[in-house]
Protein backbone atom coordinates (compact mmCIF):
# COMPACT_ATOMS: atom_id res chain seq x y z
CA UNK A 1 0.00 0.00 0.00
CA UNK A 2 1.40 3.31 -1.19
CA UNK A 3 1.91 6.31 1.69
CA UNK A 4 -0.77 7.89 -0.09
CA UNK A 5 -3.03 5.09 0.04
CA UNK A 6 -2.63 4.32 3.54
CA UNK A 7 -3.50 8.22 4.70
CA UNK A 8 -7.14 7.99 2.45
CA UNK A 9 -7.83 5.27 4.34
CA UNK A 10 -8.89 6.92 7.18
CA UNK A 11 -10.64 9.65 4.82
CA UNK A 12 -12.61 6.66 3.12
CA UNK A 13 -13.89 4.87 6.65
CA UNK A 14 -15.27 8.55 7.94
CA UNK A 15 -16.78 8.96 4.22
CA UNK A 16 -18.42 5.30 4.74
CA UNK A 17 -19.90 6.31 8.33
CA UNK A 18 -20.59 9.70 7.95
CA UNK A 19 -23.81 8.56 6.92
CA UNK A 20 -24.89 7.43 10.46
CA UNK A 21 -24.81 4.18 11.93
CA UNK A 22 -26.24 2.17 8.73
CA UNK A 23 -29.47 -0.25 9.43
CA UNK A 24 -28.83 -4.13 8.26
CA UNK A 25 -30.66 -3.75 4.94
CA UNK A 26 -28.19 -1.02 3.99
CA UNK A 27 -24.83 -1.08 2.48
CA UNK A 28 -22.31 1.97 2.05
CA UNK A 29 -20.00 1.18 -0.98
CA UNK A 30 -17.48 3.76 -1.91
CA UNK A 31 -16.71 3.73 -5.79
CA UNK A 32 -13.62 5.43 -6.66
CA UNK A 33 -12.19 6.33 -10.00
CA UNK A 34 -9.27 8.76 -11.26
CA UNK A 35 -10.90 10.50 -13.83
CA UNK A 36 -14.44 13.02 -13.11
CA UNK A 37 -17.65 12.85 -13.99
CA UNK A 38 -17.42 14.26 -17.34
CA UNK A 39 -15.23 11.18 -18.42
CA UNK A 40 -17.96 9.21 -19.76
CA UNK A 41 -17.18 5.98 -18.46
CA UNK A 42 -17.31 7.35 -14.74
CA UNK A 43 -20.14 9.78 -15.47
CA UNK A 44 -22.45 6.66 -17.31
CA UNK A 45 -21.62 4.79 -13.87
CA UNK A 46 -22.55 7.69 -11.30
CA UNK A 47 -25.35 9.11 -13.57
CA UNK A 48 -27.46 5.73 -15.00
CA UNK A 49 -25.92 2.88 -13.97
CA UNK A 50 -25.72 3.35 -9.97
CA UNK A 51 -29.30 5.05 -10.26
CA UNK A 52 -30.59 1.87 -11.98
CA UNK A 53 -29.43 -0.06 -9.67
CA UNK A 54 -31.17 1.73 -6.68
CA UNK A 55 -34.03 1.66 -8.45
CA UNK A 56 -34.41 -2.36 -9.18
CA UNK A 57 -33.19 -2.57 -5.53
CA UNK A 58 -36.09 -0.84 -4.61
CA UNK A 59 -38.93 -2.37 -6.69
CA UNK A 60 -37.35 -6.05 -5.44
CA UNK A 61 -39.04 -5.17 -2.28
CA UNK A 62 -36.21 -7.38 -0.62
CA UNK A 63 -35.32 -4.32 2.12
CA UNK A 64 -31.73 -3.81 0.72
CA UNK A 65 -30.33 -0.77 -0.57
CA UNK A 66 -26.76 0.81 -1.31
CA UNK A 67 -25.93 4.17 0.02
CA UNK A 68 -23.37 5.12 -2.62
CA UNK A 69 -20.33 7.68 -2.20
CA UNK A 70 -18.95 8.54 -5.43
CA UNK A 71 -15.26 9.62 -5.33
CA UNK A 72 -14.03 10.61 -8.31
CA UNK A 73 -11.62 12.85 -10.05
CA UNK A 74 -8.60 11.74 -7.85
CA UNK A 75 -10.61 12.31 -4.57
CA UNK A 76 -9.60 8.89 -3.22
CA UNK A 77 -7.14 7.86 -5.69
CA UNK A 78 -4.61 9.29 -8.33
CA UNK A 79 -4.82 7.02 -11.36
CA UNK A 80 -2.23 4.51 -10.59
CA UNK A 81 -4.20 3.93 -7.14
CA UNK A 82 -7.68 3.05 -7.72
CA UNK A 83 -7.14 -0.36 -8.50
CA UNK A 84 -4.86 -1.06 -5.71
CA UNK A 85 -7.73 0.82 -3.25
CA UNK A 86 -10.52 -1.43 -4.15
CA UNK A 87 -7.79 -4.26 -3.12
CA UNK A 88 -7.38 -2.95 0.21
CA UNK A 89 -10.93 -1.96 0.42
CA UNK A 90 -10.47 1.61 1.16
CA UNK A 91 -12.62 1.84 -1.86
CA UNK A 92 -15.63 -0.83 -1.79
CA UNK A 93 -15.54 -0.88 -6.01
CA UNK A 94 -13.49 0.76 -8.51
CA UNK A 95 -14.36 2.31 -11.76
CA UNK A 96 -11.20 1.23 -13.19
CA UNK A 97 -8.15 1.95 -16.23
CA UNK A 98 -6.63 -1.39 -17.08
CA UNK A 99 -3.88 0.78 -18.62
CA UNK A 100 -2.65 1.62 -15.23
CA UNK A 101 -1.89 -1.49 -14.10
CA UNK A 102 0.33 -3.09 -16.51
CA UNK A 103 1.58 -5.45 -13.55
CA UNK A 104 -1.49 -7.10 -11.68
CA UNK A 105 -3.57 -6.74 -14.96
CA UNK A 106 -0.76 -8.17 -18.03
CA UNK A 107 -3.91 -9.49 -20.32
CA UNK A 108 -5.75 -7.12 -20.04
CA UNK A 109 -3.80 -5.08 -22.61
CA UNK A 110 -4.32 -7.65 -25.62
CA UNK A 111 -6.53 -5.37 -27.44
CA UNK A 112 -4.01 -2.27 -27.01
CA UNK A 113 -0.91 -4.80 -28.04
CA UNK A 114 -2.81 -5.58 -31.61
CA UNK A 115 -4.15 -2.15 -32.49
CA UNK A 116 -5.10 -0.69 -36.02
CA UNK A 117 -8.21 -3.01 -36.30
CA UNK A 118 -11.50 -1.82 -37.60
CA UNK A 119 -13.57 -3.09 -34.87
CA UNK A 120 -16.53 -0.96 -33.84
CA UNK A 121 -17.32 -0.52 -29.64
CA UNK A 122 -20.05 -2.66 -29.82
CA UNK A 123 -17.64 -5.53 -31.55
CA UNK A 124 -15.06 -5.44 -29.24
CA UNK A 125 -17.56 -5.38 -26.15
CA UNK A 126 -18.61 -8.46 -27.23
CA UNK A 127 -15.78 -10.18 -27.98
CA UNK A 128 -14.21 -9.47 -24.74
CA UNK A 129 -17.17 -11.06 -22.79
CA UNK A 130 -16.42 -14.43 -25.69
CA UNK A 131 -12.53 -14.27 -24.49
CA UNK A 132 -13.03 -14.30 -20.85
CA UNK A 133 -15.68 -17.45 -21.27
CA UNK A 134 -12.50 -19.05 -23.54
CA UNK A 135 -9.92 -17.73 -20.90
CA UNK A 136 -10.77 -17.34 -17.24
CA UNK A 137 -7.36 -16.52 -16.47
CA UNK A 138 -8.30 -12.51 -17.50
CA UNK A 139 -10.99 -12.76 -14.52
CA UNK A 140 -8.95 -14.51 -12.31
CA UNK A 141 -6.37 -11.62 -12.25
CA UNK A 142 -8.85 -10.01 -10.39
CA UNK A 143 -9.42 -12.61 -8.06
CA UNK A 144 -5.96 -12.53 -6.60
CA UNK A 145 -6.58 -9.01 -6.27
CA UNK A 146 -9.34 -9.77 -3.69
CA UNK A 147 -12.21 -8.26 -6.49
CA UNK A 148 -14.58 -9.22 -8.36
CA UNK A 149 -14.65 -8.08 -11.70
CA UNK A 150 -18.24 -6.99 -13.14
CA UNK A 151 -17.69 -5.63 -16.39
CA UNK A 152 -15.40 -4.17 -19.12
CA UNK A 153 -16.44 -0.64 -20.55
CA UNK A 154 -15.32 0.41 -23.65
CA UNK A 155 -13.39 3.89 -24.59
CA UNK A 156 -13.36 5.36 -28.03
CA UNK A 157 -10.31 4.55 -30.02
CA UNK A 158 -7.73 7.38 -29.58
CA UNK A 159 -6.14 9.40 -32.50
CA UNK A 160 -3.04 12.23 -32.66
CA UNK A 161 -2.92 15.54 -31.31
CA UNK A 162 -0.17 17.18 -32.16
CA UNK A 163 1.61 20.65 -32.38
CA UNK A 164 3.02 19.99 -36.08
CA UNK A 165 0.99 19.24 -39.05
CA UNK A 166 1.03 14.88 -39.13
CA UNK A 167 -0.22 13.60 -42.64
CA UNK A 168 2.49 11.06 -43.43
CA UNK A 169 4.43 8.41 -40.84
CA UNK A 170 8.20 10.32 -41.13
CA UNK A 171 6.65 13.31 -39.51
CA UNK A 172 6.74 11.54 -36.00
CA UNK A 173 10.40 10.83 -36.33
CA UNK A 174 12.35 12.67 -33.92
CA UNK A 175 9.43 14.29 -32.08
CA UNK A 176 8.34 13.72 -28.52
CA UNK A 177 5.35 12.60 -27.68
CA UNK A 178 3.79 11.96 -24.28
CA UNK A 179 2.09 8.71 -24.02
CA UNK A 180 0.13 6.49 -20.84
CA UNK A 181 0.57 3.00 -19.76
CA UNK A 182 0.72 0.15 -22.56
CA UNK A 183 -0.41 2.47 -25.41
CA UNK A 184 3.35 3.64 -25.19
CA UNK A 185 3.92 0.93 -27.43
CA UNK A 186 1.94 2.46 -30.86
CA UNK A 187 4.61 4.43 -30.96
CA UNK A 188 7.38 2.03 -31.66
CA UNK A 189 8.77 2.07 -35.21
CA UNK A 190 8.22 5.68 -35.40
CA UNK A 191 11.09 7.46 -34.75
CA UNK A 192 9.23 9.06 -31.83
CA UNK A 193 10.72 9.53 -28.64
CA UNK A 194 7.69 8.63 -25.93
CA UNK A 195 7.45 10.40 -22.45
CA UNK A 196 5.34 8.76 -20.03
CA UNK A 197 2.70 10.94 -18.79
CA UNK A 198 -1.22 10.50 -18.46
CA UNK A 199 -3.77 12.06 -20.23
CA UNK A 200 -4.90 14.19 -17.50
CA UNK A 201 -1.09 15.76 -17.94
CA UNK A 202 -1.03 16.25 -21.73
CA UNK A 203 -2.63 20.27 -21.66
CA UNK A 204 0.26 21.36 -19.63
CA UNK A 205 2.83 18.93 -20.66
CA UNK A 206 2.48 20.02 -24.08
CA UNK A 207 2.31 23.83 -23.63
CA UNK A 208 5.39 23.83 -21.29
CA UNK A 209 7.33 21.74 -24.31
CA UNK A 210 7.46 18.63 -22.46
CA UNK A 211 6.40 16.90 -25.49
CA UNK A 212 5.01 17.64 -28.90
CA UNK A 213 1.64 15.46 -29.07
CA UNK A 214 -0.47 12.91 -26.88
CA UNK A 215 -2.46 9.90 -28.75
CA UNK A 216 -6.40 10.32 -27.04
CA UNK A 217 -9.27 10.11 -28.20
CA UNK A 218 -11.40 13.14 -29.59
CA UNK A 219 -13.48 13.01 -26.19
CA UNK A 220 -10.63 12.70 -23.46
CA UNK A 221 -8.92 15.11 -25.44
CA UNK A 222 -11.62 17.58 -25.43
CA UNK A 223 -11.99 16.83 -21.84
CA UNK A 224 -8.60 17.80 -20.52
CA UNK A 225 -7.87 20.02 -23.19
CA UNK A 226 -5.02 18.54 -25.15
CA UNK A 227 -6.60 19.86 -28.16
CA UNK A 228 -5.67 23.72 -27.11
CA UNK A 229 -1.94 23.20 -26.50
CA UNK A 230 -2.32 20.26 -29.93
CA UNK A 231 -4.48 21.73 -32.23
CA UNK A 232 -3.72 19.48 -35.02
CA UNK A 233 -6.23 16.61 -34.95
CA UNK A 234 -5.31 13.78 -36.83
CA UNK A 235 -7.83 10.12 -37.11
CA UNK A 236 -5.48 7.25 -37.16
CA UNK A 237 -8.28 5.17 -35.99
CA UNK A 238 -6.13 2.37 -33.56
CA UNK A 239 -9.20 0.74 -32.58
CA UNK A 240 -11.60 1.16 -29.61
CA UNK A 241 -10.53 -0.53 -26.11
CA UNK A 242 -12.04 -1.94 -23.39
CA UNK A 243 -9.36 -0.10 -21.16
CA UNK A 244 -11.78 0.34 -18.67
CA UNK A 245 -13.72 -1.94 -16.00
CA UNK A 246 -16.38 -2.17 -12.85
CA UNK A 247 -14.72 -4.08 -10.01
CA UNK A 248 -15.94 -4.85 -6.32
CA UNK A 249 -13.65 -5.61 -3.54
CA UNK A 250 -14.33 -8.96 -2.60
CA UNK A 251 -15.31 -8.35 1.02
CA UNK A 252 -18.01 -5.84 0.55
CA UNK A 253 -19.50 -8.31 -2.28
CA UNK A 254 -19.77 -11.23 -0.29
CA UNK A 255 -21.96 -8.34 1.71
CA UNK A 256 -24.04 -7.97 -1.18
CA UNK A 257 -27.39 -10.90 -1.07
CA UNK A 258 -27.48 -13.01 -4.33
CA UNK A 259 -30.43 -11.27 -5.84
CA UNK A 260 -28.88 -7.78 -6.06
CA UNK A 261 -25.79 -9.22 -6.64
CA UNK A 262 -27.07 -9.82 -9.78
CA UNK A 263 -29.24 -6.44 -10.50
CA UNK A 264 -25.78 -5.40 -9.75
CA UNK A 265 -24.65 -7.50 -13.15
CA UNK A 266 -27.31 -7.01 -15.28
CA UNK A 267 -27.41 -3.48 -14.78
CA UNK A 268 -23.40 -2.75 -15.27
CA UNK A 269 -24.04 -4.84 -18.47
CA UNK A 270 -26.09 -2.21 -20.21
CA UNK A 271 -23.16 0.21 -19.18
CA UNK A 272 -21.54 -0.21 -22.79
CA UNK A 273 -24.78 0.54 -24.61
CA UNK A 274 -25.10 3.84 -22.52
CA UNK A 275 -21.18 4.42 -23.21
CA UNK A 276 -21.67 4.45 -26.66
CA UNK A 277 -25.03 6.20 -26.72
CA UNK A 278 -23.19 9.06 -24.85
CA UNK A 279 -19.93 9.06 -26.48
CA UNK A 280 -21.41 9.19 -30.17
CA UNK A 281 -22.93 12.54 -29.23
CA UNK A 282 -20.15 13.50 -27.43
CA UNK A 283 -17.59 12.87 -30.56
CA UNK A 284 -19.87 14.89 -32.63
CA UNK A 285 -20.42 17.89 -30.41
CA UNK A 286 -16.72 18.30 -29.23
CA UNK A 287 -15.07 17.49 -32.79
CA UNK A 288 -17.66 21.05 -33.68
CA UNK A 289 -16.55 22.83 -30.55
CA UNK A 290 -12.89 22.23 -31.22
CA UNK A 291 -13.29 22.87 -35.12
CA UNK A 292 -14.53 26.14 -33.95
CA UNK A 293 -11.83 27.23 -31.84
CA UNK A 294 -8.76 26.55 -34.55
CA UNK A 295 -8.17 23.21 -34.26
CA UNK A 296 -7.30 21.71 -37.94
CA UNK A 297 -8.78 17.53 -38.37
CA UNK A 298 -7.55 15.52 -40.95
CA UNK A 299 -7.73 11.90 -41.52
CA UNK A 300 -3.91 9.42 -41.74
CA UNK A 301 -4.23 8.11 -45.25
CA UNK A 302 -5.01 4.36 -44.97
CA UNK A 303 -1.91 3.72 -46.87
CA UNK A 304 0.29 5.42 -43.86
CA UNK A 305 -1.79 3.90 -41.24
CA UNK A 306 -1.02 0.35 -43.03
CA UNK A 307 2.66 1.57 -43.06
CA UNK A 308 2.48 2.19 -39.38
CA UNK A 309 1.66 -1.02 -38.49
CA UNK A 310 3.66 -2.95 -40.21
CA UNK A 311 6.60 -0.53 -39.48
CA UNK A 312 6.49 -1.43 -35.50
CA UNK A 313 7.76 -4.42 -34.12
CA UNK A 314 5.28 -7.24 -33.61
CA UNK A 315 4.25 -5.73 -29.96
CA UNK A 316 1.59 -8.68 -29.96
CA UNK A 317 4.09 -11.49 -30.38
CA UNK A 318 6.37 -10.19 -27.31
CA UNK A 319 3.69 -8.94 -25.50
CA UNK A 320 2.59 -13.04 -25.40
CA UNK A 321 5.44 -14.32 -25.14
CA UNK A 322 5.93 -12.47 -21.83
CA UNK A 323 3.00 -13.72 -20.51
CA UNK A 324 3.91 -17.13 -21.44
CA UNK A 325 7.01 -17.14 -19.75
CA UNK A 326 4.72 -15.88 -16.56
CA UNK A 327 2.69 -19.33 -17.32
CA UNK A 328 -0.32 -17.07 -18.67
CA UNK A 329 -1.91 -17.67 -21.36
CA UNK A 330 -0.56 -14.70 -24.30
CA UNK A 331 -0.57 -16.83 -26.98
CA UNK A 332 -3.95 -18.38 -26.56
CA UNK A 333 -5.13 -14.87 -25.68
CA UNK A 334 -3.41 -13.18 -28.85
CA UNK A 335 -4.59 -16.40 -31.18
CA UNK A 336 -8.37 -16.31 -29.80
CA UNK A 337 -8.74 -12.33 -30.29
CA UNK A 338 -7.17 -12.17 -33.95
CA UNK A 339 -9.34 -15.29 -34.88
CA UNK A 340 -12.33 -13.41 -33.30
CA UNK A 341 -11.96 -10.43 -35.30
CA UNK A 342 -11.71 -12.65 -38.76
CA UNK A 343 -14.61 -14.59 -37.96
CA UNK A 344 -16.54 -11.69 -37.73
CA UNK A 345 -14.45 -10.60 -40.92
CA UNK A 346 -13.42 -6.89 -39.08
CA UNK A 347 -10.36 -5.62 -41.15
CA UNK A 348 -6.93 -5.24 -39.43
CA UNK A 349 -4.21 -3.20 -40.91
CA UNK A 350 -1.99 -6.14 -39.44
CA UNK A 351 -2.56 -9.80 -38.85
CA UNK A 352 -0.28 -9.84 -35.62
CA UNK A 353 -0.49 -13.38 -34.85
CA UNK A 354 0.78 -14.32 -38.30
CA UNK A 355 3.39 -11.41 -38.81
Amino acid sequence: MTRRIALLAGAAALATTSFGPAQAETLNITVAAAPPPAVTFVGAFKDIISKNIDKRLKESGKGFEIKWNHAYAQTLAKFPEVFEAVEEGIANAGLILKNFEPSNLPMESYDVHMPFSDVTPKQITEIDEVLRQKIPELNGAYTKHKQVFIRSGVNYSMHMYTKFPFQKLEDLKGKKLGSSGSFAQWLRGTGAVTVNSSMNQSFTNIKNGVYEGYPTSIILGFVYKTFAAAPNFTEVQFGPSVTSGITFNVDTWKKIPGFAQQIIREESAKWVDALIRIDEKKVTKFAGIMKKQGVKFSKLPEAERKKWAISMPNIAKEWAARLDKKGLPGTKLMNNYMNELRARNIGVARHWDKS
